[in-house]
């Protein structure tokens, strides 16, 4: 299960665009022949190798055993929905951590928490709101933009295992 580990999430491509699939709600039908059918294509033993976006995946060893080890990789994770789920979640939680200019630090505890929304919310001197979700927060998030203006913050907190 622990498969992607080898390959950090932060670097592009994802196990997505390895496979060459529109997005990460996609069938596991989907993933499975767009899995076949690049395995196919380049596989060292087949003629007729077409370059894609698999590519961008090996910068130094630019042979077809890479590409196919990079396309099984991809498999491998996203075909047990236990590790795809980990896997989206953590692409889920780099995206939103943005890591990038943000304006202040502010502890969590500083946040006003909505219980029924499950929303942490601080106001903007704009008039506008800092917003984070708990489900955010969870998953590794620790920055968020005003609704209004441009301006970010930085959450700062703890994730307590029970």
């Amino acid at each position: 299960m622990d498969n992607f580990n080898r390959r950090e999430v932060t670097t592009s491509p994802t196990y997505y665009e390895i496979l060459e699939v529109s997005d990460e709600n996609v069938s596991i039908e989907q993933i499975k022949q767009q899995y076949q059918k690049l395995l196919l294509l380049h596989h060292p033993d087949k003629a007729g190798f077409i370059m894609n976006n698999v590519d961008e995946c090996v910068k130094s060893n630019d042979n077809k055993e890479s590409k196919v080890e990079f396309i099984i990789e991809a498999w491998k994770v996203l075909k047990d929905p236990e590790s795809r789920k980990i896997y989206d979640d953590k692409l889920t939680a780099m995206r939103l951590k943005q890591d990038g200019i943000y304006n202040a630090d502010i502890d969590l505890d500083d946040m006003e928490y909505n219980e029924e929304t499950k929303l942490y919310s601080l106001p903007c001197r704009c008039s506008g709101n800092y917003i984070i979700t708990e489900q955010d927060l969870e998953k590794g998030a620790n920055i968020t933009g005003c609704t209004n203006c441009s301006l970010k913050i930085h959450v700062l907190y703890e994730i307590i295992d029970e």
